[in-house]
């Protein structure tokens, strides 16, 4: 099974990067929320919003990262073919 991101045509998924790069977009994304936050308390309702759209994203590309690893397996393809 290949797995892609993004669209059909974007760049396949892979466990370790997607963990590498969620791992690195979270270090990046917590300095601007602290920095959002610590300019304007008030909008810690949008800060909050954007801490978890960010980790659904992240969780998304997880989840992409580890169908691709196990999507090896002929079990879980002959599953997808059957289920589509």
């Amino acid at each position: 099974m290949d797995v892609r991101l993004n669209a059909q045509d974007g760049p396949a998924a892979k466990l370790p990067e997607q963990v590498a790069g969620v791992t690195e977009r979270l270090a990046r994304e917590q300095e601007v929320w602290r920095q959002r936050l610590s300019r304007d308390p008030s909008r810690f309702r949008d800060v909050e919003t954007a801490v978890h759209h960010a980790f659904q994203q992240m969780a998304d590309q997880v989840v992409a990262g580890l169908l691709a690893d196990v999507g090896q397996q002929s079990e879980l393809e002959n599953a997808a073919k059957k289920s589509g």
